[in-house]
């Protein structure tokens, strides 16, 4: 179950999943961005799918020059990927095309976080809302490391399925989690944004 949380000092709200630590208490995050770490153990229990992995970023960005919203989403999708460590992602899914607001699933293979050494398979559930009155994009994004070898198989075989069968469970559901806090997005103080 989510539940309601405060972003840049109330001046946005949204939900996180139930279970998520405010990484700012273990390190230093960026002014611009809001990030959760997934704080459960296996033997928790929760009923939204998730395992306990996954990470949230919400990232306030200046809007980029692109006018069309499916291009900038491609622009905000390449800057995170290069920041993981790669320029390939493939996207797999796509909601709001040509909306102010849109939502999709990317994969890509990231270097593993603190290990540069090692990739990972990443997979992106990933929103842009563009506030063009403060010339702003957020960006949400719900990190999902694909380490487990059915995932892996399971994703792979969705990707190359042209019948397209839902998204692998864990996937489907933090792309659930990330279609609710765009829901849920609120601002509260565009002060903000000056």
């Amino acid at each position: 179950m989510p539940v309601k949380q405060e972003l840049y000092g109330g001046a946005i709200v949204t939900v996180i999943p139930d279970g998520f630590l405010d990484a700012s208490m273990l390190r230093e995050v960026p002014d611009t961005q809001e990030v959760f770490v997934n704080s459960r153990k296996e033997q928790d229990r929760f009923e939204d799918g998730l395992g306990t992995n996954e990470s949230v970023i919400v990232d306030l960005l200046q809007r980029v020059s692109e006018q069309d919203n499916r291009k900038a989403l491609d622009v905000h999708i390449r800057e995170v990927s290069s920041i993981n460590g790669t320029n390939e992602w493939h996207l797999l899914k796509l909601d709001g095309e040509g909306t102010s607001t849109q939502t999709c699933v990317a994969a890509e293979s990231a270097l593993k976080w603190g290990k540069e050494d090692m990739r990972e398979t990443l997979v992106l559930c990933l929103a842009l809302i563009r506030l063009e009155d403060v010339e702003t994009d957020v960006i949400i994004t719900v990190n999902v490391p694909m380490d487990d070898a059915s995932e892996l198989e399971e994703l792979d075989q969705w990707v190359s399925d042209d019948t397209r069968k839902p998204l692998p469970p864990r996937v489907r559901a933090s792309y659930a989690v990330l279609k609710q806090m765009v829901q849920e997005f609120r601002i509260i103080d565009k002060s903000l944004f000056v």
